[in-house]
């Protein structure tokens, strides 16, 4: 964000693959006194409010996107776009296309607007920060992990999801594994909640003394390019 460096805001991604836990961990946040933006309530939030969002969704995936009562059809475009065959692959990056630049304009504008009435260390719940490549306009990135065991076990808890269509989600998403070695700060969820608490509770103690660390300008810019998807 323009203002970033100038009003001394830290920028925090918090990100983790699917039963992560990592809206668990951001809600702890926020119980700790954090400002916590959710990428994917902000994503909600527009597909049932914007109009050009709206109109996008209905040509890219028709009039059934939409419930009588107007609320987005979660099942049918959950249908639509998690899978492994070719067709699945390309409506989840259609649909990726037309929400996220949107997400990403709202989520810098409120970032901007916390900056400027004097936030100082603001979170972001993003699931697919690494995907989109949006690592560098963090100061810091927090990486909520958890076993492919643990995580299909809590889906399927919280949603009632087929383990097929858990581990299609699964595969959109970058490993974990992979990344964690990127990570400023990895917060391993596979055991106990005391534990979670725990590590949670040590970043509540340093996040609101590091430093900013993007200069000014670059995550603005790196936001910007995302944008023009």
């Amino acid at each position: 964000m323009t203002e970033h460096s100038e009003q001394n805001a830290v920028l925090i991604g918090l990100t983790g693959g699917i039963g992560s836990g990592k809206s668990t961990v951001a809600e702890l946040f926020r119980t700790a006194g954090f400002t916590v933006l959710s990428a994917d309530d902000v994503a909600t939030s527009l597909m049932a409010t914007h109009a050009e969002v709206r109109a996008a969704l209905e040509v890219a995936f028709g009039a059934m996107v939409f419930g009588d009562d107007g609320a987005v059809n979660k099942v049918y475009l959950s249908e639509r776009v998690f899978g492994l065959t070719p067709e699945h692959q390309r409506s989840l990056h259609k649909l990726n296309t037309i929400v996220h630049p949107y997400v990403l304009d709202e989520l810098l504008s409120q970032a901007e607007d916390l900056a400027l009435k004097g936030e100082r260390c603001i979170i972001i719940e993003i699931p697919l920060l690494y995907e989109i490549g949006l690592e560098d306009a963090f100061d810091y990135v927090i990486l909520v992990l958890a076993s492919d065991t643990v995580r299909i076990e809590r889906v399927m808890k919280r949603s009632n999801l087929p383990e097929a269509q858990i581990r299609a989600r699964m595969a959109e998403q970058v490993s974990p594994e992979q990344i964690k070695g990127y990570a400023d700060f990895v917060i391993d969820n596979s055991t106990s909640v005391e534990k979670l608490h725990q590590a949670v509770g040590f970043l509540v103690e340093i996040l609101p003394h590091l430093p900013p660390v993007v200069l000014e300008g670059d995550d603005s810019a790196q936001l910007e390019d995302e944008n023009s998807i």
